[in-house]
C-alpha cells in the first residue's frame, strides 16, 4: 500500500447562510473555484486529476446532479476527468478524503481530489420533502428523522451538561478563533471569490444584488459574552441548545489535492502531511453527539496509537455539547484541543467542514513542528468519522 500526501488545500470564506456573500452562488461554481485553485496551489496541470471526489450534506438542486463532475468541468479539467458526488451528511469530507486517499493506496489513481461543497442556503429552505419520511421506521425509531438541535438537548440532558459549561465554552471558542484570525491562520487558506449576493434592507424589506468578494469568514463574533449568550433563548422550551451554542448554518467549499507520496518526492511538490486513515462508529440516533469518541477509539487502536502520541486534536464543533462530552470522555488536553476554535464561530457547511478539518489541521501542524493529530465529525443519524493525520 502506498503512502498518501496531500499536497495542497484551499476553501471558500465561510459565508452566513440566507443573508451572506454566497446566498446566490450555485453549488457548481462555488466548488469549481477551490477545485482551480486547489490544482494551482498544488502546482499539477489540471488533466493530471484522475478523479474529483466531493462530499456534500445535501446533494440535491443547487449542489446535485453529481456536482463533482459537473464541477470539474466548469473549473477547466475537461471532459477526461470523472467526478462522484458522496453524502454522510456532516462526515461527507472527511469520507470524501478516504475514499480518495484509499484510491491512491491501492494504486488505482496517483492524483485525486477531496472536496467538499454546501449551499444550504439555496438548497436546504427548499428541500424536497416527498416521502423524506419513512412511516415504519419513524415509528420504531423517530430520533432518524430528529433535528440535530433535539440530539444536542438529549445529549445535554442525559449526560448532565449543563447550559453555563456550554456557553462558558463558547466564549472560549470565540476568542480562539479571533487569535486565529489576528495572526492571518484562516486568511492563509482562503481563496478570494468574487459572485453576486442578493442584499435586503432590514427596514423597508426591499432587496437588490450587488457584486462581492468574499475573502475572510463572516461568522466570528469576537465580542461574545457569557451574559450575551446567557440572554439568548433555548431553541426548544427547557433545552440548552441556542443559536450561540450551536454550529452556524453556513455555506462554503474546500479541495484538498491527494497524491502518492513518492510521486510528490520525485516532483519536488510540497507536502503538507499524509492521510493515514479513517474509522467510523455508529450509535443511536439520538445520540448523535457522542459518537466522535468511538470512532477515536477505534481509530486509535487500528493504528496502534496512544494518547501521548497526538499533537492536535480537532473535536467538531457541531453544538457545544459535541466538544464538551467528547474532550472529558477522551480527556483530550485543552491546550491541543481546537486550538483555533470551530464551527460555533466559523458556521459549518455540512460537506465542506471535514476537508476544512483537515486541511487546516495540517497547516497548524507545521507552524507548530508537529507530527500527529487527529481530526474527527460526528453526523446525522448517529454516526462518527475520524481520520489520522502525519507530517512525514
Amino acid at each position: 500500500m502506498k503512502d498518501v500526501a496531500v499536497v495542497s488545500y484551499c476553501r471558500t470564506g465561510i459565508a452566513k447562510a440566507g443573508r451572506g456573500a454566497l446566498n446566490q452562488t450555485h453549488g457548481i461554481p462555488m466548488a469549481a473555484h477551490v477545485l482551480r485553485n486547489a490544482v494551482k496551489r498544488a502546482q499539477i496541470d489540471p488533466g493530471e486529476v484522475e478523479d474529483v471526489i466531493l462530499g456534500c450534506g445535501l446533494p440535491e438542486g443547487a449542489t446535485g446532479h453529481n456536482i463533482a463532475r459537473n464541477a470539474a468541468l466548469e473549473a477547466g479539467f475537461g471532459v477526461g476527468t470523472p467526478g462522484v458526488t458522496i453524502n454522510r451528511y456532516c462526515g461527507s469530507g472527511i469520507t470524501a478524503a478516504s475514499m480518495a486517499a484509499n484510491r491512491i493506496a491501492t494504486g488505482e489513481a496517483d492524483i485525486v481530489i477531496a472536496g467538499g461543497v454546501e449551499s444550504i442556503s439555496l438548497v436546504q429552505f427548499n428541500l424536497n420533502m416527498n416521502g423524506f419520511f419513512y412511516e415504519p421506521l419513524a415509528k420504531r425509531m423517530p430520533a432518524v428523522w430528529w433535528t440535530m438541535n433535539q440530539t444536542a438537548d438529549f445529549v445535554a440532558q442525559k449526560y448532565n451538561i449543563s447550559r453555563e459549561s456550554l456557553d462558558t465554552y463558547v466564549v472560549e471558542s470565540q476568542k480562539r478563533v479571533a487569535a486565529a484570525i489576528a495572526a492571518g491562520k484562516y486568511a492563509a487558506e482562503i481563496v478570494p471569490f468574487k459572485t453576486t449576493m442578493t442584499v435586503t434592507d432590514k427596514v423597508t424589506k426591499q432587496s437588490h444584488t450587488q457584486e462581492v468578494t468574499l475573502d475572510r469568514d463572516e461568522g466570528p463574533r469576537p465580542d461574545t459574552t457569557l451574559a450575551g449568550l446567557a440572554a439568548l433563548k433555548p431553541v426548544y422550551p427547557g433545552g440548552t441548545t441556542t443559536a450561540g451554542n450551536a454550529s452556524q448554518l453556513s455555506d462554503g467549499a474546500a479541495a484538498l489535492v491527494m497524491m502518492d507520496v513518492d510521486q510528490a518526492v520525485r516532483r519536488g511538490l510540497p507536502i503538507l502531511g499524509l492521510f493515514r486513515g479513517m474509522q467510523l462508529a455508529a450509535v443511536a440516533p439520538e445520540e448523535m453527539s457522542i459518537a466522535i469518541t468511538p470512532s477515536i477509539r477505534k481509530l486509535m487502536k487500528h493504528h496502534q496509537l496512544a494518547m501521548t502520541d497526538i499533537d492536535l486534536w480537532e473535536l467538531h464543533e457541531a453544538y457545544a455539547v459535541t466538544t464538551l462530552y467528547n474532550q472529558a470522555q477522551l480527556e483530550t488536553p485543552w491546550e491541543t484541543t481546537n486550538v483555533n476554535g470551530g464551527a460555533i464561530a466559523l458556521g459549518h457547511p455540512y460537506g465542506m467542514s471535514g476537508i476544512r478539518y483537515v486541511g487546516q489541521t495540517l497547516l497548524e501542524l507545521a507552524r507548530r513542528n508537529a507530527r500527529r493529530a487527529v481530526v474527527a465529525v460526528c453526523t446525522a443519524g448517529g454516526m462518527a468519522t475520524a481520520a489520522f493525520l502525519e507530517r512525514p
